[in-house]
């Protein structure tokens, strides 16, 4: 009773943070009245006990009542082998009959830790059938402290039948043992939410280096990095990759004429548009002011010229809700919705260039380089429109190489 109340606080929290079944310490208690008492006396101390921590239990009645009824099988099963070590003849205290006195005890604190292990796990698998049967029996650290605190038993309830004052000497160590368990625990919780939180933080800051926060899609550094990463997969599964380049038209005059806040609604609204028409393992990014680079995996020519049509529709058909520079509401609209809105506020509409690996190149590099002059020569006849690099392009009008494609994977995340 002095160590329960002694420990409660922290045998309440031990309970409450347990995964599996809950170890209690009290087996030093209960072992060792199955050792040194009559078994009437071991059922009252055992029912005593329950009661004493029913106040911490926190456990539904059922359970409750079924974990007090598995100690006292237990305890009774032990008790009987304890039972049997007493009735065999030792007239002798020779070497045989001691070895053959410490191998009962041992079975019976055996057949008492093993008994109420089986029929607590045997509960909890019918009330958690998707849990493994062993999982139930707890982990090898619950195991070990269990088989600490039965010989802790034992050896206080063979003191006992020396002196009644045994257990006196093991109440202090005992309050110790509980209270250093739980600072263990907390310590150990502290740790783990340290390494959560510093997971956390290291994949936000990740992906924060990765991401354009005004659109949600890729950055320049994330399209170098996971982009080459499909057309490295690609290449070596023999499949195409379509590069799509895509510039809105007339950006900077939504700028200067709505101001940014109004420029900033439509990059997001374009960026949506693309995290909805990419498949998973597409890639888009942002690579810089309203110029954004698209990765299709897997697609040949036809596909991609199909899906760069599906995106410039889309971007066309756009209306955006925003404010101008005097913080009046506006709506902006796409060029391809001639029936709404004023001439001047359907502004919003995009030119794509297509190229497609290997026919157009290798590498990324080179097919976004030849995506670019097919986007200029989409912007040279008339934009809104969609073309196909290596189709009536002259060669003056291939751009020169550009240094931020040639960044190389500096991860190892999936795209």
């Amino acid at each position: 009773m002095v160590h329960l109340v002694a420990v409660r606080r922290a045998e309440e929290s031990r309970r409450d943070a347990a995964q599996g079944p809950h170890i209690m310490l009290t087996s030093v208690w209960t072992f060792a009245a199955v050792v040194a008492l009559p078994a009437t006396l071991t059922v009252a101390q055992i029912l005593l006990l329950r009661l004493i921590t029913l106040q911490i239990a926190r456990r539904s009645p059922h359970r409750y009542v079924f974990t007090s009824v598995s100690m006292l099988i237990s305890a009774l099963a032990g008790a009987g082998v304890v039972w049997w070590a007493t009735t065999w003849p030792h007239a002798h205290h020779d070497w045989y009959t001691d070895v053959t006195f410490f191998a009962l005890i041992v079975l019976a604190g055996a057949v008492y830790g093993a008994l109420q292990a089986v029929l607590v796990g045997f509960a909890m698998k019918l009330t958690l059938p998707e849990r493994p049967f062993l999982s139930t029996l707890g982990s090898r650290a619950d195991n070990l402290l269990d088989l600490i605190t039965l010989a802790g038993g034992a050896i206080i309830g063979l003191l006992m039948v020396m002196h009644w004052a045994a257990p006196l000497l093991a109440l202090l160590p005992m309050i110790a043992v509980n209270r250093m368990l739980d600072e263990a625990r907390q310590r150990q919780e502290h740790m783990e939410r340290l390494l959560r939180e510093q997971r956390q933080a290291h994949q936000q800051l990740t992906q924060d280096a990765h991401t354009d926060f005004r659109t949600g899609l890729l950055n320049t550094n994330g399209l170098a990095e996971y982009a080459n990463r499909v057309v490295e997969r690609c290449m070596t599964d023999s499949q195409p990759v379509t590069i799509l380049v895509i510039d809105l038209d007339f950006f900077k005059r939504i700028n200067d004429t709505w101001g940014h806040p109004a420029g900033n609604a439509v990059l997001a609204e374009v960026g949506r548009i693309l995290r909805e028409k990419l498949r998973p393992g597409d890639v888009a990014a942002r690579d810089g002011g309203e110029e954004f680079v698209v990765a299709l995996a897997d697609t040949g020519l036809a596909q991609g010229v199909a899906i760069a049509e599906r995106i410039r529709e889309a971007i066309g058909e756009l209306a955006v809700l925003t404010t101008d520079k005097h913080r009046n509401v506006v709506t902006l609209y796409g060029r391809e919705l001639t029936e709404v809105g004023e001439p001047d506020t359907r502004a919003i509409s995009s030119s794509i260039g297509v190229a497609v690996i290997p026919d157009n190149g290798d590498s990324l590099a080179a097919a976004q380089h030849s995506a670019d002059a097919a986007l200029y020569k989409a912007k040279e006849n008339g934009r809104n429109q969609v073309r196909v690099a290596g189709l009536d392009i002259p060669p003056r009008l291939l751009p020169a190489p550009r240094h931020d494609e040639i960044t190389k994977p500096i991860s190892t995340r999936t795209a």
